[in-house]
């Protein structure tokens, strides 16, 4: 897919297709246009911070720039401006200004050399989840994955502007889901700047993997780690705790004692804690000017504090009435990331909530089915970023390696394959033993191999599972097509493994 193609596929119907003054290309006529919007571009990330960009309304002026810019915003805005003579500092890219939604997107970042991952450890976790990226970029620290929406999701004022507080909590519930097995950027604007796609960093891109908004919103609707906005308003941050105020709890008395925060750690640094400690504040009824008093004592004895001015305007931000309380996650990552990463929950907040554990299964004598079928699948998951994800082994080795008993062995095998999860055959005799794959990494290789060769794979997986060729196809492609078909429950429901 060349860039020509993927930019309109983004960005939908959100920009001229010709610039309104000085086109190169046929004019087209405001009335032919309608009404659109527009984006901001950045040349470097440096230029991105100092909001040193350019606004564009049209998508000659993307393609005139081609391979030029290193971020964007792929979701559009109503207007754009500049706030400077010399048209260099963009303003515009507000939440509030939204014209239209395209795409959810995430950034994962691998900060340190002990973290590994690849785009396939996202493509894996993704099958489990039933939505696939329609697009993954590989930046300088890391990855991000874009989920373009098959249709923009318009922000209306007649609709009070519920759009954006829904695709909000669809883009946090999608945070937490990557989040709980990769190293997801859970702090960065849920529809801000986002790296620009370029000959040069696309790792995947497959047009097809686009779903509606309501399929987004039906999956999301179903997590119970992030409460839903439409249900009732304002949920996705807490007033303290039933009878507490948020100055009162553990989390806020940790923050304070902590010197140590510096302006690094990209978002999560000592402008965002203080704007949190400053929130807590504001939502336990402390008066503005009381709130910077205190909170100039604590900016004073930090490392590098903010300036007189820096500081004022974090404060002014919390007591300007578009936030309630701190949010009770981003609490737990700020005290995480300076205080100490081992901090629970029942070292932050008073109030918790309890819940009755089944017994743990290490001190259970026996394992259940699902567990021995969880293990199995584990175990295949070593082979999903192969080149060749087929195994081939023996059923001794594989006991061994899973503790499972022979017998028990035999009827997960048979359980999974029924469950179109794996493929497997055993061969007898002295060079005999069970050959096995995941029909999940077997999808996943799928994808990535050329059509013209698909017809070819095909076959080799049949002979070397002993299967029909229309068995085979059958399973693949069935599990292939659910990804596309994400409201439709029969394999998800299933589970792929």
């Amino acid at each position: 897919m060349t860039l020509n193609t993927l930019y309109p596929l983004i960005l939908k119907d959100g920009l001229r297709q010709t610039k309104f003054r000085n086109s190169h290309l046929r004019p087209v006529s405001s009335a032919e246009e309608g009404k659109r919007g527009a984006i901001f571009a950045f040349r470097s990330k440096a230029n991105m911070i100092k909001a040193h960009g350019l606004v564009l309304t049209s998508m000659e002026a993307i393609f005139e720039n081609e391979d030029s810019f290193t971020h964007w915003t792929p979701n559009v805005y109503r207007f754009g401006a500049y706030s400077d003579d010399r048209r260099q500092i963009t303003r515009g890219h507000a939440e509030e200004n939204l014209r239209q939604i395209n795409t959810f997107y995430i950034d994962f970042d691998i900060t340190s050399s002990a973290e590994e991952m690849t785009s396939g450890d996202i493509l894996t976790a993704a099958i489990d989840l039933g939505f696939m990226p329609t697009l993954i970029l590989k930046s300088d620290k890391g990855y991000q994955a874009y989920f373009l929406l098959e249709e923009p999701a318009y922000v209306t004022a007649h609709s009070q502007f519920k759009v954006v507080k829904v695709a909000k909590a669809i883009s946090q519930n999608l945070r937490n889901y990557f989040g709980q097995t990769l190293p997801v950027d859970m702090t960065c604007n849920h529809f801000g700047i986002a790296r620009m796609p370029r000959t040069d960093n696309i790792e995947f891109c497959h047009e097809e993997y686009t779903y509606s908004f309501q399929e987004w919103l039906d999956w999301s609707m179903k997590q119970s780690d992030l409460p839903f906005p439409s249900k009732k308003p304002n949920l996705t941050v807490i007033a303290g705790t039933e009878g507490v105020k948020q100055i009162d709890e553990p989390w806020y008395q940790l923050l304070m004692r902590e010197a140590n925060i510096r302006g690094d750690k990209a978002l999560m640094g000592r402008n965002n804690v203080l704007f949190t400690l400053a929130l807590a504040n504001f939502s336990s009824g402390v008066s503005q000017s009381d709130c910077e008093v205190v909170l100039a004592d604590f900016n004073g004895h930090l490392a590098e504090p903010l300036s007189s001015d820096e500081f004022l305007k974090v404060i002014s931000s919390a007591y300007s009435g578009k936030y309630e309380a701190a949010s009770r996650d981003y609490i737990t990552l700020l005290c995480k990331a300076w205080v100490n990463e081992n901090l629970k929950a029942t070292d932050l907040f008073i109030k918790q909530r309890w819940y009755k554990f089944k017994k743990k299964r290490a001190d259970r004598k026996n394992s259940h089915m699902h567990e021995w079928k969880a293990d199995v699948m584990a175990y295949l998951e070593g082979y999903y970023q192969s080149e060749d994800p087929f195994l081939q082994t023996t059923k001794k080795a594989l006991r061994e390696a899973l503790s499972i008993p022979e017998r028990s062995l035999d009827r997960v095998l048979k359980s999974l394959k029924a469950d179109q999860k794996i493929f497997f055959v055993v061969k007898s005799g002295r060079k005999g033993g069970i050959r096995l794959a995941s029909v999940k990494a077997i999808v996943l290789s799928l994808i990535q191999v050329k059509k013209e060769r698909q017809e070819a794979y095909f076959a080799n997986i049949a002979a070397f599972f002993e299967e029909s060729l229309s068995f085979t196809r059958r399973v693949i492609e069935g599990v292939k097509n659910g990804l596309k078909q994400a409201s439709q429950l029969s394999l998800f429901e299933v589970d792929i493994g």
